[in-house]
Formats: structure tokens, sequence, C-alpha cells
């Protein structure tokens, strides 16, 4: 294999990672809770924003005319962990504002106002984080490693690590969704009423949950400025997240492994793989063509195969109640429900729940 085949298949699987950490972050918000946080690529942007400036020595330093605030020149993982706290740090104002108070649409349209004006913000303040232009000159992590001589042997170097990242990602989502925590997470999707009436706080989990996402959003921004080492608004726009949310909705929500297929399929097939096609028609042809693609293909999953590539195993979770439906009940307290009792004259075997015995009233 050439060492320029070499580069892109790594360059390619580091993007692949980056994404999925990012998608797996936002479906615990989406498919797993129902929160509809079309802001998600904001909490990215954060995190790399944080990164950045963490990373990078002062604006004077340099004579590319950047103005940006803090560079600490701090060094390696510190931005990284910056990012993540970043991330989680702005999930507690937009928590308050739009997820406690709205719900479905309204929630929706909340979270992408909030994305626009963002993205507005960031590029008037010129001297904030250096406006539209953005940050550049962002050092690249692990550049002493003795695997790492060569640009070639960084990106291999790089490639390892971020394989690490994603397994302890991947480690920490599936503890959540598989706990008892998980199916709270669930319940307060399919029925926010019903869950509270069972006892459980759908607004901490939805909280606890919306923090959590964000600083996973957060991590995943640090690691992508790190590899390209720019960062700027053009980098962020909303229809970003709407590439995460078509993975989600292809590969299947609420399902670690759909994640990953739609990863693979949407922002790394559909997205980086047509970077490799000749150009066609006029620069940026393909580009457009791109997002017509990813839209055409969210209406068809949304409207044919809503589930997804790879659907929700809700039965999985039901290990003591074989061969019938599991109930709210069962899945917020993580217990069968009380055995069927014998009704009736000897012989005839019906199987009825037990009465209920209604004080100063008989049976």
């Amino acid at each position: 294999m050439s060492a320029a085949v070499q580069f892109y298949v790594t360059s390619l699987a580091i993007l692949f990672g980056i994404n999925l950490i990012a998608i797996w972050g936002l479906d615990l918000q989406y498919g797993v809770t129902g929160i509809y946080n079309f802001a998600y690529i904001a909490f990215q942007a954060a995190g790399a924003y944080a990164d950045a400036v963490l990373a990078t020595h002062h604006a004077g330093s340099y004579y590319a005319g950047e103005t940006y605030i803090l560079g600490l020149s701090l060094p390696f993982p510190i931005p990284l962990m910056g990012a993540a706290v970043v991330g989680g740090l702005l999930a507690v104002p937009v928590l308050y504002i739009a997820v406690r108070r709205l719900r479905g649409d309204y929630q929706a349209m909340a979270m992408l106002v909030l994305s626009l004006v963002a993205t507005a913000f960031v590029e008037a303040q010129l001297g904030f984080l250096n406006g539209p232009t953005g940050i550049s000159f962002i050092p690249k992590p692990l550049s002493t490693v003795i695997f790492s001589s060569s640009p070639l042997g960084y990106q291999w170097t790089y490639l390892l690590f971020i394989a690490v990242v994603t397994l302890a990602i991947f480690w920490f989502v599936w503890a959540i969704v598989t706990s008892p925590f998980g199916r709270v997470l669930r319940a307060v999707r399919d029925s926010e009423t019903a869950a509270a009436a069972l006892g459980r706080d759908a607004h901490r989990a939805r909280a606890v949950i919306f923090v959590v996402g964000g600083a996973i959003a957060g991590l995943s921004g640090g690691l992508l400025v790190q590899y390209v080492s720019a960062w700027a608004p053009g980098s962020w726009l909303y229809p970003e997240t709407f590439l995460f949310l078509t993975a989600i909705v292809v590969g299947g929500t609420g399902n670690l492994a759909g994640n990953a297929l739609g990863t693979l399929l949407i922002p790394i097939g559909v997205v980086e793989g047509t970077r490799f096609l000749p150009q066609i028609g006029y620069p940026g042809l393909i580009d457009s063509l791109d997002w017509v693609v990813i839209g055409l293909v969210l209406l068809a999953f949304l409207w044919f195969r809503p589930k997804g590539l790879i659907p929700e195993r809700r039965t999985s979770w039901v290990r003591f109640v074989p061969a019938r439906r599991r109930t709210l009940g069962e899945v917020l307290l993580g217990r069968p429900a009380p055995p069927l009792a014998e009704i009736g004259p000897p012989g005839h075997g019906a199987l009825m729940p037990p009465p209920v015995l209604v004080p100063g009233r008989q049976p």
C-alpha cells in the first residue's frame, strides 16, 4: 500500500472515530431520551474553540493578525479535557432555556435558532474568536511521540489515539444505555407523564443526559480541531447537525451498532467519500449535491424505514419475563410484574390477576 493510500485510509478512519463519538452523544439525547437538540453542532464547536484557545499561544505571538481570547499554550491533554468541560457547561444554560420548558417542535425550533444565533455571534465578535476567519496554527498533539517522526507516522499514531478514545466512549455510553438509568431514559422518551407517575424524575433524567451529551460533543470537537489544526464558523453551520441526525436515523436510533453503521454510510460514505470523486460541472457542485442526497436519504428513511437499518431491540431488557410483552412498570422497576393467581373453581385453571382489596369493601 502506497504512502498516499495509507494517508487517505487513516484520514477516513480518524474522521470516522471522531464523528462516531459525536453521533453517540447526540443519540443519547435524541434517540434514547427524546431531546430534539438541533443545536448539537454548537456544542461541538464550543469544544473545538475551547481546545484551540487553550492549546495555542497568545494571539500576539503570530504574524497572521489573529485576535482571540486566552491563548494559554497548555500541554496535551489539558486542552482536550477543557473541550469536554466547556461542552458540558454550555449545556447548563441551554438546559434551562429550551429543554426544561419546551417539548417537541417548540424545542427543535428553539435549538435551531440557538445554533444560528451562536454562529452569528462568533462571526460578529472579531476579538472573541477571530470572527469569520477563525483560529489557525493550532498545535497538533502527540507530535513528539517517537512513532510520529513523519506525517504518515503521525497519522497512524493519532489514529491509535482516536481508537482508544472511541472505545472508552463506547464503554461509557453502553454503560448508560444498559443500566437502570438507561431504562428510565427510554421511559421518559416514550411517555414522560407515565414515567413521572411511577416516581421517576423526568426533568432530572433529561438534565443529566443533556449535559453528558454536551460534554461528549465538546470532546469530539476538541479531537477534530486537534487533527485539522484550524477552526472557523464555516466548519459548524447548522446543517452539520442534520448530518449527524441523518446518520442516526439511517443506522437506527437508540442503537450503538446502528450509530456506527450510519456514521460509516453518511458522514464517511456520502460526505468524505465523494471528495475523492473527479470534479464534474462547476466547482462546488459535488459538495452541493452531497446535501441534496443527505436530505433525500433522511426523508426516505423517515417515510419508509423510520426505525433505521438496525432497529432498537426493546425486548432485550426483560430477562425474567420471557414470551410476553414487558410493561412500563417492569422497565422502570427492573423486575417482573406480580405473579398471576389461579381464580375460579378447581379444574378450570383460569389465570387471572389477584383481586385488589379496597378498604370497606368485600372482594
